[in-house]
C-alpha cells in the first residue's frame, strides 16, 4: 500500500477544525449578505430577535428570520428561513419550503426534517448596521462601521455599489505561498497602500527571500513582486493595473493547497509541485459587474523563464536524503495574451452544497523565443538537442457542478481539461501531468506524465541534473464524489433531549454524541493525457475509486486503480486538508 504525502501527523498537527458545511474563516460572501438583507428587510417577512419558536402543528406562510438568536422549529414555514447569529434547532416533522441559511451558528438536525431548499451554513458570527426598522448584514457593519442614514435610499443602492471611501496602509511581513523544494520557505517584506474614494488606487511592493541552503547569499536569494491597481467608474466594477515581478511559481498548483503542500514538503520530505522561474512585467484589466457572479480578466505579458534546480531546505523527515529533480523547462522570452473568465454562482467558496465554478482561460503567444536547453542524458554518452517552442494557442477549463441531493447528502462533479489547441507542443512550463492526492490518487505523483520523466540529464554546461519536461500537452480529468453526514445518538428512554423549543415528550430520547462534524465520501476519477513530442507517448485512461471519512475539512482517504494499463498504481491511503475540490 501506498501512503500519500499528507499524513495523519501533519494533519493533526496544524489542520483547523471546521464544520463540514462551513465555509473557512474570512468575510461573509457579498451575495449571501445581499440574501440575507433582502430577507431581514421584506415586509412580509416575520422577523424575530433573540429567538423564536415554530411549534408543531404550525404554519408560518412567509419567510422567517431571526436576529441573534436561536430558532427552533417543529413545524412549517413555507417560505425561506435564515438565522443570524445563532442556531436552527430542527425537530421531527419539521418542514421548510424554501431555502436555509445559518450565518454565525449551527444547523441542528437537518437529518430529522424536510426541506425543500438549499443549506447554507457560514459559522463565522457578523456584525449588522441597524437604523430605522432595517438591517444590513455586511463584514463593514458594527462599531465605527457604515451605518444607513435613510432606509429608502438604502434599498435603491444595491449593495454591491456600496464602497467604503477610507484609504489604509500597511506593512507587510509575511510567508509566502507555499513551503517548497526550491525557495524553502519564501519571506515575503514591503508595504501596501490604498487611497480613498470611489476609485481608489492600490499599490503593494514587496521583496522576496528565499530561505533555501544555498551556498551563499547571491542574487537568486532574491525576488520582487510589484503590482498597482486603478479602480475605474466608481463602483469598483472595473480597475486596470500593472505589475513587474520576479518570482518562483509552481507550473500546476492546483492539485493540492498551499498549506497542504508546504505540510508535505516540510514535515515529509515531499514537494507535489514542480517550479519555475517568471521575471517580467504584465498589464492586466478586471472587470467584475455588480451583482454578478462573473469576473473577466485580459492581461498583457513580457516576461522571462528559467528552470530552477531544487535546493537543500530543511525537512523533519529524510531531511539526508535528495530532493525529487525538477522538470528542465524552456527558457527565454515570452509575449502573450491571456484571457480569463470565471463563473461562480457556489453557495460557499470553501465547501459550497450547490451551484456552479466555471474557469476558462485561454493563452495566446505574440512571440515566442523559448528553447529548452539540450542536456546530457544519464546511460550512455549523448546529448539530446534542445526543443524549440514557437507561438502556441492553449486553453484549459475547470468545470463544476455542486448539488445538495438531500439535507445530508451532496453529488458533486468535476471536469477540467486543458492543453495546446493545435498540433504544436507546448513548453513544460505550459504542460500537465496527473497523479496523486490532488488528482488521480490511486497512481503516484505525476505518474501520468506522457514519459516527461523518463529520462534525466544534466544540461549542457553541466551543473544541476534535470527532468526531460513536466508531462502531457493536452489532458482531461473527470472526478465525482457522493457526501453524506454521519450522526451517532444513544437512544436513553425518557424525555427527549433534543425535543425543541417546547420541550415536548416523545417514545425515547437521543443524545448527539458526533453530529454535523463528520461525515463519508465516495469518489470516482478517471483521466488521460496526450502529447505532441516524439519521445513521449500518450497515457490511457486511468480510472480510480475510493471512500473516505471527512472530520470538518480533516478527510482520511482511500483510494486503488480499477483500470492501470501501465501498472502504476496501487492501493493508497491520504489525507487532505481541505475538500477534494
Amino acid at each position: 500500500m501506498r501512503i500519500h504525502a499528507l499524513t495523519v501527523l501533519a494533519a493533526l498537527a496544524l489542520a483547523a477544525p471546521a464544520g463540514a458545511r462551513a465555509q473557512e474563516p474570512g468575510a461573509l460572501p457579498r451575495d449571501l449578505a445581499e440574501r440575507i438583507t433582502e430577507v431581514l428587510n421584506d415586509p412580509a417577512t416575520q422577523r424575530h430577535e433573540g429567538g423564536a419558536a415554530v411549534e408543531a402543528g404550525r404554519t408560518v406562510a412567509s419567510d422567517v428570520a431571526v436576529l441573534d438568536g436561536d430558532l427552533n422549529l417543529a413545524g412549517r414555514v413555507d417560505g425561506n428561513v435564515v438565522v443570524v447569529n445563532g442556531d436552527l434547532h430542527l425537530v421531527d416533522g419539521a418542514e421548510v419550503g424554501g431555502d436555509v441559511i445559518v450565518v454565525g451558528g449551527e444547523i441542528d438536525g437537518e437529518d430529522r426534517a424536510r426541506v425543500t431548499g438549499e443549506m447554507v451554513v457560514f459559522a463565522e458570527s457578523v456584525s449588522h448596521c441597524r437604523r430605522a426598522d432595517r438591517v444590513d448584514v455586511s463584514a463593514g457593519c458594527g462599531p465605527g462601521g457604515p451605518a444607513v442614514a435613510d432606509p429608502a435610499v438604502a434599498r435603491a443602492v444595491p449593495a454591491a455599489e456600496k464602497v467604503d471611501t477610507r484609504g489604509s496602509a500597511r506593512y507587510v511581513l509575511s510567508p509566502g505561498r507555499s513551503y517548497n523544494r526550491v525557495e524553502g520557505l519564501p519571506i515575503h517584506f514591503g508595504g501596501e497602500l490604498e487611497t480613498g474614494g470611489s476609485n481608489p488606487l492600490r499599490l503593494r511592493a514587496t521583496g522576496i527571500f528565499r530561505t533555501e541552503d544555498g551556498p551563499e547569499q547571491g542574487p537568486e536569494r532574491w525576488g520582487y513582486d510589484v503590482r498597482v491597481e486603478q479602480f475605474i467608474g466608481g463602483f469598483q466594477a472595473l480597475r486596470v493595473g500593472a505589475r513587474v515581478f520576479s518570482v518562483v511559481e509552481p507550473i500546476e498548483g492546483w492539485h493540492l493547497t498551499d498549506l497542504e503542500n508546504s505540510l508535505s514538503t516540510f514535515v515529509l520530505h515531499r514537494d507535489h509541485r514542480d517550479h519555475f522561474q517568471r521575471e517580467g512585467w504584465s498589464a492586466y484589466a478586471v472587470v467584475t459587474p455588480p451583482r454578478s457572479p462573473v469576473t473577466i480578466t485580459a492581461e498583457v505579458l513580457w516576461e522571462e523563464h528559467g528552470s530552477v534546480a531544487p535546493g537543500t531546505p530543511w525537512a523533519l523527515l529524510d531531511n539526508d536524503r535528495p530532493w525529487r529533480l525538477q522538470p528542465l523547462v524552456a527558457e527565454g522570452p515570452l509575449r502573450a495574451m491571456v484571457g480569463t473568465a470565471v463563473l461562480d454562482t457556489r453557495s460557499e467558496e470553501w465547501d459550497p452544497s450547490s451551484g456552479w465554478y466555471v474557469r476558462a482561460e485561454l493563452e495566446h503567444t505574440l512571440a515566442s523565443d523559448l528553447i529548452r536547453p539540450a542536456y546530457a542524458a544519464g546511460g550512455p554518452p549523448m546529448t539530446v538537442p534542445g526543443n524549440r517552442f514557437g507561438e502556441y494557442t492553449r486553453g484549459l477549463l475547470d468545470l463544476r457542478r455542486y448539488n445538495r441531493i438531500s439535507p445530508s447528502q451532496r453529488l458533486n462533479l468535476r471536469i477540467a481539461a486543458g492543453g495546446s489547441m493545435s498540433v504544436f507542443p507546448l513548453p513544460p512550463q505550459r504542460q500537465h501531468a496527473l497523479g496523486g492526492a490532488g488528482s488521480l490518487p490511486g497512481y503516484g505523483l505525476l505518474a501520468l506524465d506522457c514519459g516527461a520523466r523518463g529520462y534525466a540529464g544534466t544540461r549542457s554546461g553541466g551543473g544541476a541534473r534535470f527532468f526531460d519536461g513536466y508531462g502531457c500537452d493536452r489532458f482531461a480529468l473527470f472526478q465525482a464524489e457522493y457526501r453524506g453526514d454521519l450522526s451517532f445518538r444513544l437512544n436513553l428512554g425518557g424525555a427527549r433531549a433534543d425535543a425543541g423549543a417546547e420541550g415536548g415528550e416523545g417514545d425515547g430520547s437521543r443524545l448527539r454524541i458526533l453530529d454535523d462534524e463528520m461525515g463519508w465520501v465516495l469518489f470516482v476519477d478517471a483521466g488521460a493525457g496526450w502529447t505532441s513530442l516524439e519521445n513521449h507517448h500518450d497515457e490511457n485512461t486511468a480510472v480510480d475509486v475510493g471512500a473516505g471519512i471527512l472530520l470538518g475539512d480533516l478527510g482520511v482517504y482511500l483510494a486503488t486503480p480499477v483500470r492501470d494499463v501501465y501498472r502504476r498504481g496501487g492501493l493508497s491511503f491520504f489525507i487532505r486538508l481541505a475538500p477534494r475540490f
